[in-house]
């Protein structure tokens, strides 16, 4: 019956094309025009110098950047960078249409996973958002999802590093309170991985470092930068702002000051150390003009990462935006519609490292058990991202003449066989298919699943962790001996 076709793909994954090539261009060339007549202020005198030296007008502590060493830049930047976990494995391949999903940072409220009051975030929310991404296979990176107000604040950055190594074995993404707590995080993560040579060849961490908008690279934030590409480490690079506050309203406008903060900073990076790996993009969240409120989960903020994450394809460099957050103050219908959207959009454009998940209240609220929903949620993105798989076999021509008119397909091989993969399997949703054994089983919502869950993972699953040695040389870098 079947023969072959030519020009015949056997499948395509639905894509999200957010904007054109011509529109790209055009997003290109303004950000090249920004560079070149606006220039970024870089305060950073080696920079600065290296700047000048590479054929830059400077003045004062303001760079402009001709054209010509922007498409250098993006030319000797790696199109690839790989992160690997605790154990060596090579485990995420940041490049074109490779996604992978982890929470954020520097929450200073919880909401209690016990009680469900909310609280000061401490260092133990941190341990235990680790624990749990580490148990959940949607998630592939942690970062630390919490600001600990229970330890001192000039080692919080440290203790919190130490948090998520000894608790979860996946790829981290860190901050750092300065230059020398980040060449601390450097020897820590290379003591847990075995030498700086392997942490070079199988990089477990990578560091998120921002410029200030706009258009301004502090000393510090470069530096930082600098003493991770000394070391192999990944860097992460890549502006926080507000639409309409501290960049340019406009989708396009944000997009542009974005891209001309992150591309100047890419631009430093290979000045200082050529072929380093950096990641571009950042969080293009609006700013609510009734309340001021940072608009993580809004649909403004999807569709700039849309166009962000197109432009860094273009540009072939990996990047890392927002994704599965919310301005709902609690893990509701409004959170699940925002997170679900984000993850989704993010999936389907191909974004690389999407951050912030199980964000709540606008960035200020971390919950467990939202990141037990967004689990699910991430799982259902990847599932629609697979697409639909149309062959000889699915088709399922000779099935259909088998079963015939009046059969049934319950008791068939093909079912048994097939509907794992055909049929989306969540762990937590409710599918009761009637009301009284939904009131049976307890009268559970999503989230009171969730919670369960989480809770469960605490109590009954524990992380490979690291030796003795390991643990005490950690603990040593922290005390600084």
């Amino acid at each position: 019956m079947f023969s072959y076709r030519s020009n015949y793909s056997e499948q395509v994954s639905p894509q999200l094309r957010w904007i054109t090539e011509s529109q790209l261009e055009e997003l290109h060339s303004a950000t090249i025009e920004v560079l070149e007549r606006t220039g970024v202020r870089v305060e950073h005198p080696e920079s600065l110098q290296l700047l000048r030296e590479a054929g830059c007008i400077v003045r004062g502590e303001t760079a402009f950047i001709p054209s010509w060493l922007v498409e250098e830049s993006i030319r000797s930047a790696p199109k690839k960078v790989t992160l690997a976990n605790r154990l060596g494995q090579r485990v995420m391949s940041l490049e074109k249409n490779r996604t992978y999903f982890g929470p954020g940072s520097d929450l200073p409220f919880n909401l209690d996973l016990y009680t469900g009051e909310r609280r000061k975030s401490v260092l133990e929310d941190i341990e235990n958002s680790a624990v749990i991404v580490d148990y959940l296979d949607n998630y592939d990176f942690m970062m630390s999802n919490a600001i600990a107000s229970d330890v001192p604040e000039e080692q919080a950055d440290l203790l919190h590093f130490e948090a998520m190594l000894l608790n979860t074995i996946k790829p981290i993404i860190f901050t750092a309170l300065s230059e020398d707590n980040t060449y601390k995080v450097i020897k820590m993560a290379a003591s847990a991985i075995g030498g700086y040579d392997n942490l070079k060849q199988f990089p477990t961490i990578a560091l998120y470092s921002e410029p200030i908008s706009p258009l301004v690279h502090t000393y510090q934030g470069i530096e930082k930068m600098f003493i991770c590409l000394e070391h192999g480490v990944p860097v992460i690079y890549t502006p926080g702002v507000l639409a309409g506050g501290t960049c340019p309203v406009s989708k396009a406008g944000t997009i542009v000051q974005m891209n001309a903060e992150s591309l100047s900073g890419l631009v430093i990076a290979q000045l200082k150390y050529k072929g380093s790996p950096v990641i571009i993009g950042g969080g293009a969240t609006p700013m609510d003009m009734k309340t001021t409120a940072t608009l993580y989960g809004s649909p403004d903020a999807q569709m700039n990462f849309c166009a962000m994450t197109a432009l860094s394809q273009y540009y072939g460099i990996p990047n890392f935006i927002d994704g599965g957050c919310s301005n709902s103050p609690i893990p509701d219908a409004q959170a699940g519609m925002e997170a679900f959207m984000g993850l989704l959009m993010s999936q389907l454009s191909g974004a690389n490292l999407v951050h912030d998940v199980g964000y709540l209240a606008g960035g200020t609220t971390g919950s467990a058990a939202f990141l037990v929903m967004c689990d699910e949620f991430i799982s259902a993105a990847r599932y629609i991202g697979s697409g639909t798989t149309i062959n000889e076999e699915t088709l399922s021509v000779d099935l259909i003449d088998k079963v015939g008119p009046r059969g049934q397909y319950v008791s068939e091989d093909n079912t048994m066989e097939n509907f794992k993969k055909e049929i989306w399997m969540p762990e937590l949703f409710n599918r009761f298919m009637v009301w009284e054994q939904w009131q049976k089983e307890g009268e559970k919502s999503f989230h009171d699943r969730a919670v369960e869950k989480a809770q469960k993972i605490l109590s009954d699953y524990k992380p490979v962790t690291v030796n003795d040695n390991v643990r005490n040389s950690i603990k040593n870098v922290i005390k600084g001996v």
